[in-house]
């Protein structure tokens, strides 16, 4: 096997994922799709070979020790990838996710305006969920490479490891990556707020101690990018409010609802025209009615809201709906993924309903 014919085939292909495993073909992943790669089967030797070539010296031993060990490697100066290598059954295998050199602008991505607006907020904490796979490091890298273009901040960021290389333009940008420059989330949050930070984002809020310092830089006075895996505002919230010890929840609700400043989950789906993929999302803006919700411990209340479209917020359904109108996806792409089928269909024909639960409609 030809390890730089196969990244430049991935990079031809616009294949999101490179798999490699011992006793098998490479696969890419184009689309969504796992597609074969005409290749041979893969030796233990071919992939020892690939991956001793690209695990950075400083982390080798932890492929032995911990089974399986995470990096970055970049191509030339072609694409990066951000790397897992792994044992599994004694057999070695490497997952690649592809990362562009250019960082695509929010238009590029045909996001919605208001994630233009969030990305200059001056104070609080924005949230991008979503699954594994979803776009979320995309999103996030697309919304400081708006604010790069148009205001001079600081911005720290905190990456494991880090995907997206940022080129300064007015803003001057440090990149931390966990295990190299950091030894984890936490101790780099709290190391930022001690270097003039404007911006601090990072990479995920893994746990209860990485959240906590997250909302005291948000309740300080800067702007607090993550990502966290939910599938929605109102989980999103839950989840964090279940990190904490229950006599800790009427507090971090107050946190909350003073900080959070929008939630939007994600999800990617084919193109109609077969051109690839494209994100529909979720969005909650945390306007007053949604803060006093949060506080008040009316969480699932605020899916009403969301639905309203008030300040710019969204249900997935109805972005699925959107996309279908304007025929970026196929009726049948958002179906797969639409959370309530009937609303979904009404959302489509511009019919507004004062419940979206589907069982009190008919099929017809």
């Amino acid at each position: 096997m030809n390890f730089e014919v196969l990244i430049q085939g991935a990079i031809k292909h616009k294949a999101s994922d490179i798999h490699l495993l011992q006793g098998l073909a490479p696969f890419f992943r184009v689309h969504g799709a796992l597609t074969r790669v005409d290749s041979t089967i893969l030796s233990r030797e071919d992939v020892e070979q690939v991956v001793s070539q690209i695990v950075p010296t400083r982390i080798a031993h932890l492929l032995e020790s911990n089974r399986g060990v995470d990096f970055s490697y970049q191509f030339r100066n072609m694409e990066r990838f951000r790397c897992a290598a792994f044992y599994e059954q004694k057999r070695l295998g490497l997952a690649m996710r592809c990362i562009p050199m250019k960082i695509p602008t929010l238009d590029e991505l045909e996001m919605p305006d208001v994630l233009k607006s969030v990305s200059r907020i001056h104070r609080g904490m924005v949230l991008l969920t979503g699954i594994t796979g979803s776009g979320k490091s995309t999103a996030l890298a697309s919304m400081i490479h708006h604010l790069n273009n148009l205001e001079a901040r600081r911005v720290i960021t905190i990456e494991d490891p880090i995907e997206y290389i940022y080129v300064p333009e007015k803003c001057i940008i440090s990149q931390r990556e966990v295990g190299d420059d950091i030894p984890d989330f936490a101790m780099g949050l709290r190391q930022a707020l001690r270097m003039d930070p404007d911006v601090i984002l990072i990479g995920e809020m893994r746990d209860l101690e990485t959240i906590r310092v997250a909302i005291k830089a948000a309740e300080t006075g800067h702007l607090l990018l993550s990502t966290l895996h939910t599938t929605g505002a109102v989980h999103t919230i839950q989840r964090i409010i279940g990190h904490y010890p229950e006599q800790e929840h009427e507090l971090v609700r107050e946190q909350l609802a003073l900080n959070l400043k929008a939630s939007i989950t994600q999800r990617l789906l084919r193109r109609a025209d077969g051109t690839g993929r494209m994100a529909a999302q979720e969005i909650m803006v945390v306007t007053d009615v949604v803060a006093k919700l949060i506080r008040d411990n009316r969480i699932p209340d605020i899916f009403p809201i969301i639905r309203s479209r008030e300040a710019g917020m969204q249900t997935f359904d109805q972005a699925l709906a959107d996309l279908v109108r304007i025929g970026k996806i196929t009726f049948e792409e958002g179906k797969k993924y639409c959370e309530d089928f009937y609303a979904y269909r009404r959302f489509i024909h511009g019919v507004s309903a004062s419940s979206d639960k589907g069982s009190i409609l008919s099929a017809g």
